[in-house]
């Protein structure tokens, strides 16, 4: 009788559960039937849309655009110029422009101060940032943001181009930056990067900064295909940014190339130094450097193509070092690097120093002041091509000489130079030289 009794209380509880579970199941259904339905009744501003700007519009302000979007908003801009002065973006918004639109910042601050990730920038003409002494202003200023993107960008007479500050994964891409610098204390640079990381410079045109590309405290950077010339110091200048990598760049006519100060584990890769020309211009200055590759670059008509300050570690292999004061300029403190496969061609010096030994190794260059020759038609020299000629050495000890070059006591002691080789260091020397350039 106990038994039947519990029996029935079981069967009765298994009934009641299982009615308790089919109504929660009925409940629930209902209440993911509502929610879905409240969301596809949701107004429609909350989606992402477009904002049109255009002069003779009810919305003829930029400035005003930016202050009514909201997040994931495009502002499309129509043919005109718009005198906004500075434009503040606190927003995830993207910025477009038509063909002939120019933002005109009217001197007072920045044009763009970006304070937000995902914005985007396109296709504008930027001009007027403010000019101060204390304060660094911008065409576009970003601050603490990611994953930004500006392409197509034109910006004239901005004291800074572009200016990256603590600013990660963004692309500054095909765009232009005309400065307005007068001399080093007062302009800024085309593109200045500030403690950033993994950003993408690419495509741009840079002219008539300080520098045309500025780095400092910056790591992962691919900086590709730009040009960068008739700057007031550098086309390129860099400090404490490692891990960088550029290429197919052309840095031309600047008072000096590039300088690249440390440093270490940079990739220089397919650029061309050409005619930045003057009493002390360099192609490329490396200072402190380590752990690095020059490879496949063009030094052309540069005082010098290559200045080595107190570097080691870096292989400068199949370069050409063509119509240079001097090919590259090595101080006693540049050590254990290696110059292999690169073309000398028609600089006054090839290699110059102010040491007479090196760790630096000199292999398999093509030298067009070699005189030597290859019975074994291996097509590499059977002697050694010693790289600093006696007149070079002293060059570098004492700079003034230089009014003596090519003057009768000049060619007097090249003549027993090549009577009597032991007056030149002999540790700088190719012991196999190529006998034809490579191509």
């Amino acid at each position: 009788m106990k038994t039947h009794s519990l029996s029935k209380i079981n069967s009765n509880l298994k009934t009641n559960v299982l009615q308790k579970s089919k109504q929660f199941q009925k409940l629930f259904h209902h209440l993911f039937i509502s929610l879905l339905f409240l969301l596809l009744l949701l107004p429609t501003s909350y989606q992402a849309r477009t904002i049109t700007v255009c002069k003779g519009c009810s919305l003829d302000s930029l400035k005003h655009a930016i202050q009514i979007a909201n997040h994931g908003d495009k502002i499309q801009i129509k043919n005109g110029t718009y005198k906004e002065g500075f434009l503040p973006i606190t927003k995830s918004i993207t910025i477009q422009g038509e063909t002939g639109v120019t933002i005109d910042g009217l001197k007072e601050k920045h044009v763009f101060g970006i304070y937000h990730d995902h914005v985007q920038i396109s296709n504008l003409k930027i001009t007027g940032s403010g000019i101060s002494d204390l304060v660094e202003y911008a065409g576009i200023y970003t601050e603490k943001v990611k994953d930004c993107h500006f392409e197509n960008l034109e910006l004239e007479d901005n004291v800074y181009g572009f200016y990256l500050s603590e600013t990660n994964h963004c692309t500054i891409k095909n765009s232009s930056s005309i400065g307005n610098a007068e001399n080093e204390v007062l302009g800024g640079n085309g593109i200045h990067l500030w403690s950033s990381s993994h950003n993408q410079i690419i495509g741009n045109q840079l002219k008539k900064h300080r520098d045309g590309i500025y780095l400092e405290f910056s790591e992962h950077l691919n900086i590709i295909n730009n040009r960068s010339q008739e700057n007031i110091r550098y086309g390129m200048h860099f400090m404490f940014s490692s891990e960088n990598s550029f290429a197919k760049n052309t840095f031309k006519n600047n008072s000096a190339g590039v300088a690249v100060m440390y440093s270490k584990k940079i990739i220089m890769k397919e650029n061309q130094f050409i005619e930045n020309w003057g009493e002390s211009s360099n192609g490329i200055l490396l200072k402190d450097i380590s752990e690095s590759t020059l490879t496949k670059n063009t030094f052309e008509g540069n005082t010098i193509a290559v200045f080595a300050d107190g570097i080691t570690h870096i292989n400068f292999i199949d370069n050409d070092f063509i119509n240079n004061g001097w090919g590259i300029k090595i101080l006693g403190n540049t050590d254990h690097n290696r110059i292999q496969n690169n073309n000398f061609i028609r600089n006054v010096f090839d290699i110059s120093t102010n040491t007479k030994s090196t760790t630096n190794v000199f292999f398999q260059n093509y030298w067009d002041h070699y005189e030597g020759y290859d019975l074994n038609f291996d097509q590499y020299g059977d002697v050694p091509h010693k790289t600093i000629h006696f007149f070079g050495y002293w060059i570098a000890v004492y700079p003034f000489l230089m009014i003596l070059y090519e003057s009768p006591v000049v060619l007097f002691l090249q003549g027993i130079e090549k009577a009597f080789p032991i007056v030149t260091p002999i540790e700088f020397e190719d012991k196999q030289p190529r006998m034809k350039e490579r191509i």
